[in-house]
């Protein structure tokens, strides 16, 4: 520590006093970019008054997803591991958390085909489609009748690789019921994520799969933020970090039964919050009567 402090001082002392205090000045603002994920005391109210807080309807978004597309298509042909991110670009196809995510989808996707032919789902949030792809990829002989529902950008490009699929840029897509219903790595970033998952509740017929949510054990539900800039996603955006508990109280009252938990990957720290969150996935399925 005193190494430190010498060093800072010999720098001081060194830099014209009117530089200095410019840095010192920038310093907060660079150093908080360099935190990917932090706690927001503030909550929603305090995101609607920062610029930088643009949510992911933004155009820097939909070009890593374009410029990934072609290694993503790649990396899900032949028979190596499939420890591949749907967002990344890497060819990379070894790590362990991208490949506990995809096996345990597909473990829920054959739980959901199990003894048909075809199924119909809707992807809540599916951007372009990264999971028709990977659905067709897992189980190649099941018929799948695909929606998804996103922004405008990500849908309009969604149609153009999937003709054969259906993509939606509003909630008219709720007003039906599907076989199988995915929320992977979106419920979380609704304001009111109770009103959202009655809704999707609302549109099952079968099974309900929440995935790569973020929860807690011990603490009350809380707002963080994330900057996802090394990425090359020129935003920032808020999310719900939720408690198991209370995630799965409103599940129940909902009529949701909880067929498995799944523990996805460890989360990213989160610089402030008084609890770490894990990202679990949950599959839900209706009653047994509701089910005939």
């Amino acid at each position: 520590m005193k190494m430190c402090r010498s060093m800072i001082n010999i720098a001081r002392s060194l830099t014209p006093p009117f530089l200095w205090n410019v840095m010192r000045r920038l310093r907060p603002l660079f150093w908080r970019k360099t935190i990917e994920w932090e706690y927001l005391p503030g909550g929603w109210p305090t995101a609607n008054r920062n610029p930088d807080i643009k949510g992911w309807d933004v155009e820097s978004i939909l070009h890593v997803y374009q410029n990934n597309w072609p290694t993503f298509v790649q990396n899900l042909k032949g028979t190596s591991p499939l420890g591949i991110s749907p967002e990344s670009g890497s060819a990379e196809r070894t790590n362990l958390a991208f490949h506990n995510l995809i096996m345990t989808y597909g473990y829920v996707l054959a739980i959901v085909a199990r003894g048909k032919t075809a199924i119909s789902m809707l992807d809540w949030g599916g951007s372009i489609g990264h999971y028709y792809l990977l659905s067709q990829t897992l189980l190649p002989d099941l018929k799948i009748e695909y929606h998804c529902k996103d922004f405008p950008r990500f849908v309009e490009y969604g149609k153009t690789l999937f003709p054969d699929a259906h993509f939606h840029s509003d909630e008219s897509c709720l007003n039906r019921k599907y076989d199988f219903m995915l929320s992977s790595s979106s419920l979380q970033y609704s304001h009111d994520w109770q009103a959202m998952l009655a809704r999707l509740r609302q549109a099952t017929s079968g099974y309900l799969f929440v995935t790569r949510l973020p929860v807690v054990q011990c603490v009350p539900s809380y707002i963080m933020v994330q900057r996802p800039y090394q990425y090359g996603y020129q935003t920032e955006y808020i999310s719900w970090c939720i408690n198991r508990q209370e995630f799965l109280a409103k599940a129940e009252q909902l009529g949701l039964i909880i067929a498995r938990e799944f523990l996805i990957e460890h989360s990213q720290p989160v610089y402030g919050a008084n609890e770490q969150p894990e990202c679990y996935g949950f599959l839900f399925r209706l009653s047994n009567q509701e089910l005939l």
